[in-house]
């Protein structure tokens, strides 16, 4: 039985009505999963609970695919006080793995956190420590738990007797197994708070979302399925007039701004392209070492750089209140990434009072034309974000 939770008066109330809830399950069944849009402060929330699991006598640990998410969790947990041990899932998996007498996993694991290369060693006294009595683990972006590596984990936490919180703006999945996340992590707590319901009641800024034709760049596939997918999708990448464009897209637009592309090697270029404009840029890619893609953040975040490049990594939770323009480069149809993108413009910061997201129409294109058309669908889902079609 889990003792009362302190008073906060630094939650918002709605955070505290989630605190409640979430208390209340772990107490009935030993998990809950969170549902809070991206700038509901769900990684804020979980330092709150991480410092109550500390008084009721629980060792925390908090997981994630990657580092930057794992030290925004250890950050936030920090400000409650709260003693939490942060560590990689993939960490944790291939550590499991070995224990367990399965070397280091298949390549469907790998899979799951391929555009991850870094993480951080363990001792063997943090893992008894995992495997043992009275220990709560809280994953981040819990919505890809249908993934083996991440389920592995999950249950051996505890030695399988761990309390768990799972934290997602969108925990559902495109390949509709997203009762497993709740088999694992526990149903959904009310209340769940949408990026609509922040914006209508003052915790988050009103965003635009503007759809721009980009040039129609020559674009011939000759291949079916994910081949002809990936054939549109590199020539769109090296189409010099589409990048050009997305360039003065980003310069016209209010900093700091974010380009999203799936590419590393497009998100490369466009760095590029973006210092040669005179555009003070930075780069975050899955190449770059999680030390230093949290040193770029916090220069987003302190004002020294107007321009962030990144590939989909940045997708996954990271704390940009700053940020007022996305350009979505390269956007692809996942119905999580595609609300955690606009969710993250939403976030409320001095002087910031309004911001706009930029979609690319590209004409003569089958994929792409078809992933914006779903997702500008997945967007009227949101009743306060306000869409501009092409004029």
């Amino acid at each position: 039985m889990l003792p009362e939770l302190e008073t906060s008066n630094v939650l918002r109330p709605y955070q505290v009505e989630v605190a409640k809830s979430v208390w209340k399950q772990l107490s009935e069944i030993g998990s809950a999963t969170i549902q809070m849009a991206t700038g509901a402060g769900k990684s804020y929330m979980a330092g709150y609970l991480a410092k109550q699991l500390n008084r009721a006598g629980y060792t925390v640990f908090v997981v994630a695919l990657s580092l930057d998410l794992i030290y925004q969790l250890a950050d936030f947990a920090k400000q409650f006080g709260a003693n939490v041990i942060p560590v990689t899932i993939q960490t944790l998996y291939r550590r499991i793995a070995r224990n367990n007498g399965n070397g280091e996993g298949d390549p469907e694991d790998e899979e799951v956190y391929k555009a991850y290369a870094d993480e951080i060693s363990i001792s063997d006294d943090i893992l008894q420590k995992f495997y043992g009595k009275k220990v709560a683990i809280i994953m981040d972006e819990v919505h890809h738990l249908p993934a083996r590596t991440v389920k592995a984990v999950a249950m051996a936490a505890g030695d399988g007797e761990a309390l768990r919180i799972g934290l997602s703006a969108t925990p559902w999945r495109n390949d509709g197994r997203d009762l497993e996340i709740y088999a694992y992590m526990g149903d959904i707590v009310e209340p769940r708070i949408s990026s609509s319901y922040l914006i209508q009641n003052g915790f988050a800024v009103p965003v635009e979302i503007k759809v721009v034709k980009a040039p129609k760049c020559h674009v011939e596939v000759s291949e079916e399925g994910s081949q002809a997918y990936a054939t549109e999708r590199r020539q769109l990448a090296e189409c010099a007039e589409r990048n050009n464009f997305i360039i003065d897209l980003t310069t016209q637009a209010e900093k700091p701004a974010l380009i999203i592309t799936q590419l590393v090697k497009h998100a490369e270029t466009l760095y590029e392209m973006a210092k040669a404009a005179g555009l003070n840029a930075a780069l975050a890619t899955g190449a770059v070492k999680g030390e230093v893609r949290k040193q770029i953040y916090d220069q987003v975040r302190n004002g020294q750089t107007d321009v962030l490049v990144a590939t989909t990594l940045a997708d996954e939770g990271l704390d940009l209140p700053p940020l007022k323009s996305l350009i979505i480069a390269m956007g692809g149809r996942s119905k999580t990434r595609t609300l955690q993108r606009i969710g993250r413009l939403v976030r409320p910061w001095p002087s910031k009072t309004r911001a706009t997201a930029y979609e690319l129409y590209d004409p003569g294109t089958e994929f792409f034309s078809e992933h914006l058309d779903e997702r500008l669908r997945l967007y009227r889902a949101e009743p306060a974000w306000a869409i501009t079609p092409m004029s």
